[in-house]
């Protein structure tokens, strides 16, 4: 391809930023950063630091199915309460010793008082009992419905219950009905600043009670069931949100009132279907963790598209948040957490003891967390997407920590899969190269051993993209004649030629580029035998393109037109090659960015015709009418027209209706009198041809 130098019509530029030679570093180093990762006997601090957290280990596997609650008792005692059947456990070390079997098909809570007594919250029946001097005493019983938490609040116990959502005080004469709630259930309870916090199931509200009795809505959340509330000491209030049972029973009636009522006056209420629930990348949430501030406001900590968070407590810095149906701990602390820990079981069901006990279901177990001593463990990254492969460089990790390892995986898709490479083997983390071909998808995995207390402050791993060729997405080639100018030309709706290029056999129009922010082509112009072609083309890497023109005849041979263009439009004079079928070749490259190894793309438009050759007209007598014949050898003819002494042009309609081909004819009457005919003929491409003849007819 020869050079050449273009003058252009541009419709659209773009600035363009860093291409694909240029470095880039992939840096985890704050919480945010590793929030999406997940740990196992590793923890994410509030200032981005990965360290190694102590473990939960078993200590009872239980022969009950269920166990849903825990207490530390003031003597050191671990005491669980089971399900199906319903016993008081004590736990220690490894041995379980069942201290009653309680009279219920499930035990739901456990309270501490400070008496030394135990308070035992039940289900199947409702009942309250008071476990004193090794037996049970019954403290009260509902007619329907479950026990579902207890709490110390002022100077007695609250149980919560339901339906209907329920507070009952613990007094002497048994339970007492304090609040009711707008909702099912109350199903959880935590306290703080002189108010009882309730969660409760139906709606799925985060209340407030205080001391006398007034009721406040703190959250209003889109899930059915506030599963568990935690008020941590910097008075934030933190809720794990489920999809639990519908609000009210369904109603088979339909309503068309707007208050939502029938006829009789019931209520037609919706289904947990019909939530309009929270999503994780356009799958429905199955949970949420919520944080609500001191003054009210209700943030989003985490939304769990499959894990359902049904356990949370404080553990003296962070929150921790117990999930299934993969059996996993979370900690966060302010916005960001990660997974923490992975238990053999399907559920965390409930945690106790600030945290340091955790209770299972699948097997029913409880699980105590190791005083003082940290395991480590592992921390798997969140995947790092590339738009196009990227070619990997030199990791390191910061501190360089004896006994501190990592590895790496890559893969095509967005979330790992058995299509996946297998992970490298263990590298030392002071630093190295990665070692793996390109791919469009990375993940590292850290292996931190207890003693590094101090844990890893970043990683970081170098990249480059990979460089691909640019995409030429469509070529276009407008009607003959057709240009599009930023402003108008001086000489009116038909466009006047520029100067020749000396440095080639093409004219062109337009030769100064118009600005990155233009998006609009311009306005539509003509010139006769010019033809405009436009392209739309864009780079992997965003590189900035260099375009080439050519003019290829159907033979073979090919006409340079210009050469290093960043328009995408240009105007071309084809009176400058003989007539015939032609197409253009574009070709986009992006050496202005990769000028040691550029990338280039070809297109063709499709064939269009040159016809500078105007079309032959003869007009002979026949009878009353003339008779005018059209011929054009390289398109067809578009339009006729006569004129009689210098009058108006007046349009003619050919014998076969549609002036469309290459011969056409027309009949105009003859009138008495001398006059002179004149008729202009103009084909497709605006070539035209005028003929005349004389006119004599006696009155």
């Amino acid at each position: 391809m020869r050079p050449g130098v273009l003058g252009l019509i541009v419709w659209l530029a773009v600035s363009f930023p860093a291409g694909a030679t240029q470095t880039e570093r992939w840096i985890l180093d704050t919480a945010s950063d590793l929030a999406g990762g997940r740990g196992n006997g590793v923890a994410l601090t509030l200032d981005g630091r990965l360290v190694p957290a102590s473990p939960w280990r078993p200590v009872a596997v239980l022969e009950e199915p269920v166990v849903l609650a825990a207490v530390r008792l003031p003597d050191g005692t671990l005491v669980a309460g089971t399900g199906n059947p319903a016993r008081l456990v004590r736990i220690s070390g490894d041995r379980r010793e069942v201290l009653a079997e309680v009279p219920s098909q499930q035990v739901t809570a456990l309270l501490a008082l400070p008496d030394g007594d135990l308070l035992v919250a039940s289900v199947g029946p409702a009942v309250l009992y008071r476990f004193t001097s090794g037996s049970l005493e019954e403290v009260g019983r509902l007619g329907e419905g479950g026990i579902w938490d207890l709490a110390w609040f002022g100077d007695t116990a609250v149980a919560a219950a339901g339906p209907p959502a329920t507070l009952y005080r613990v007094t002497r004469r048994g339970l007492e009905r304090w609040v009711e709630l707008p909702d099912v259930h109350a199903r959880c309870l935590a306290v703080r600043d002189g108010s009882l916090v309730v969660g409760t199931s139906g709606k799925g509200y985060v209340m407030r009670v205080d001391a006398d009795r007034r009721v406040g809505v703190v959250a209003d959340t889109p899930f059915t069931e506030i599963a568990d509330v935690v008020a941590a000491p910097d008075g934030v209030i933190w809720a794990a949100a489920v999809v639990g049972e519908p609000g009210e029973p369904r109603k088979t009636r339909t309503s068309s009132r707007k208050d939502g009522t029938t006829k009789d006056g019931a209520t037609v209420t919706a289904s947990v279907g019909d939530l309009k629930l929270p999503k994780v990348n356009g799958k429905t949430a199955s949970s949420e963790l919520l944080r609500v501030t001191p003054d009210g406001v209700v943030l989003s900590v985490r939304r769990f598209a499959d894990q359902v968070v049904s356990a949370l407590a404080w553990d003296g810095s962070g929150i921790l948040a117990g999930t299934g149906w993969e059996g996993e701990i979370w900690r966060f602390e302010g916005a960001w957490g990660t997974r923490l820990a992975v238990v053999d079981a399907v559920q965390v069901a409930a945690f106790a003891d600030g945290g340091k006990v955790a209770l299972t279901q699948g097997p029913a177990s409880v699980l105590l967390r190791g005083e003082g001593s940290r395991r480590g463990g592992t921390f798997r990254s969140p995947v790092k997407r590339f738009k196009i492969p990227a070619r990997f460089g030199r990791y390191r990790v910061l501190p360089d920590t004896a006994g501190v390892r990592i590895r790496f995986r890559s893969g095509l898709t967005a979330d790992p899969d058995a299509s996946w490479l297998p992970w490298t083997g263990w590298l030392p983390a002071a630093g190295g190269v990665v070692p793996l071909h390109a791919a469009p998808s990375l993940q590292w995995e850290l292996e931190i051993p207890g003693e590094a207390a101090d844990g890893v402050d970043l990683v970081e791993v170098s990249w480059q993209t990979v460089n691909a060729p640019p995409v030429l997405k469509s070529i276009t080639v407008e009607e003959p004649g057709a240009v599009w100018l930023a402003s108008p030309p001086p000489s009116g709706q038909f466009v006047q030629v520029e100067h020749p290029d000396q440095r080639g056999i093409f004219t062109v129009l337009g030769t100064k580029t118009r600005k990155a922010a233009s998006t609009r082509r311009g306005k539509k112009y003509w010139r006769v035998g010019y033809r405009t072609v436009s392209w739309k083309a864009e780079d992997p890497n965003r590189d900035p393109l260099l375009f080439d023109v050519e003019l290829e005849r159907a033979d073979g041979f090919t006409f340079p037109v210009r050469r290093d263009l960043e328009a995408t439009q240009l105007g071309v004079d084809v009176t400058a090659v003989p007539d015939g079928r032609y197409r253009f070749r574009i070709t986009a490259s992006d050496r202005a960015r990769n000028p040691a190894a550029p990338l280039e793309t070809t297109g063709l438009s499709r064939w269009f015709t040159v016809d500078t050759t105007p079309p032959e007209v003869t007009i002979r007598r026949d009878g009353g009418t003339w008779l005018v014949e059209a011929r054009d050898v390289g398109s067809s003819i578009a339009r006729a027209e006569w004129s009689r002494d210098g009058e108006r042009w007046t349009g003619m309609t050919p014998e076969d209706g549609i002036p469309d081909g290459g011969v056409e004819r027309f009949r105009i009457p003859v009138v008495a009198g001398r006059h002179v005919l004149v008729v202009r003929v103009v084909d497709r491409h605006h070539n035209r041809a005028t003929a005349g003849a004389v006119e004599e007819q006696a009155p």
